[in-house]
């Protein structure tokens, strides 16, 4: 299976899109793939690097085609540990969605 490309294509399910942290540094997005692949069809991996420099910035996602692969991998591969490091695996949520609504405002209260 080929992984990567001009950028991440994701599934039509937002839960299955997932979001991995901790990647290792020596990885591409076909280490990252063939890691998830055993879980399901995967639409996509890409590891993100520094646009300049190439190097790895230590994420990557992996989309899958359905969202019952995607909660496999994430009970399989969250708190995995590859080259000394945990992967945190989880689902990836929109730009803007969800959280609790408390962060951070410029001007007190």
């Amino acid at each position: 299976a080929g992984f990567g490309g001009p950028g991440p294509a994701r599934s039509p399910h937002a839960d299955a899109n997932l979001f991995v942290f901790n990647v290792p540094n020596s990885w591409g997005d076909a280490d990252l793939g063939n890691s998830f692949a055993s879980f399901g069809p995967i639409v996509s991996a890409t590891v993100f690097k520094d646009k300049i420099t190439g190097v790895p910035k230590g994420y990557g996602f992996v989309s899958y085609d359905n969202p019952a692969s995607a909660q496999s991998a994430i009970a399989s591969m969250n708190g995995f540990m590859v080259e000394g490091k945990r992967l945190k695996v989880e689902i990836k949520r929109p730009r803007g969605a969800g959280g609790s609504g408390i962060g951070f405002s410029p001007y007190g209260k």
